[in-house]
């Protein structure tokens, strides 16, 4: 039976060996931040010479766009089994692993936010995984009825992934937000947008410009005082459960 070209097992450790110096990175860059690590520490860390390391990776910023990568695979594995769902599942499950995976997320942030400039290294990737996000959220999202007719799907997605980013810059100064909720409530907004945008359809004297049914959920926080009167008088109006409003 032929074998194997001998070239394939030191081809084959390569690409292990620079898997390795990738997690590790990762691992340095969540730990002292992508500033501050040096090339130096993670040639320690790996067991190689910085001369070595230089071998496999040109500098940090080379070493940085496959660390993104690897955060890339790892929230394509962690949804791999929602491929198909709508953007509003999609987006549930992506702040779920960015609360599960803190060191990558604060990493993304910080250098989302150095790569605005068109020279920076990860600025492409960037600018690509933005645009990757849109196409891939955009058609479920409306064939899943969770867009409001009407309303552009690439808006609604955009808003979708505007949210997402901002509550993960958010959970870097206020460790207490918890971005699955703020996900739902935000997801809970938009359907609420789609059964008014669809009651105004059905009834020719809301859309006339009747006012608006005010909406309360679990996530919303109703100040009596603020309103102008009691609680129970905000409420009036609220749909229930049938669709119904209460009685004024």
């Amino acid at each position: 039976m032929p074998t194997s070209p001998r070239t394939r097992g030191p081809y084959r450790k390569g690409v292990e060996r620079r898997r390795e110096i990738v997690a590790a990175a990762a691992q340095l860059f969540s730990e002292s931040g992508y500033t501050h690590a040096s090339m130096r520490e993670l040639a320690k860390r790996v067991g190689l010479s910085q001369a070595l390391l230089l071998h496999y990776f040109s500098d940090k910023e080379d070493l940085l766009v496959e660390v993104l990568n690897l955060r890339d695979a790892s929230v394509a594995e962690y949804l791999a089994d929602i491929a198909d769902s709508d953007i509003a599942t999609r987006s549930r499950k992506v702040a779920r692993h960015a609360a599960e995976h803190e060191g990558l997320t604060s990493l993304y942030i910080a250098l989302s936010a150095e790569a605005i400039d068109p020279e920076h290294p990860a600025h492409e990737y960037f600018a690509d995984h933005y645009r990757s996000a849109q196409e891939q959220t955009r058609e479920p999202g409306a064939d899943a009825g969770v867009v409001p007719a009407g309303v552009s799907p690439e808006l609604v997605t955009a808003l979708g992934i505007a949210v997402m980013d901002g509550l993960q810059v958010q959970r870097q100064y206020r460790p207490d937000v918890d971005p699955v909720a703020a996900v739902d409530a935000f997801w809970e907004l938009v359907a609420a947008a789609r059964s008014w945008w669809s009651l105004t359809a059905q009834d020719p004297e809301i859309a006339a410009g009747a006012a608006p049914v005010p909406l309360i959920t679990e996530h919303a926080e109703v100040d009596a005082s603020a309103q102008g009167g009691t609680e129970d008088a905000v409420l009036q109006g609220a749909p229930g459960p049938d669709g119904a409003t209460s009685p004024s």
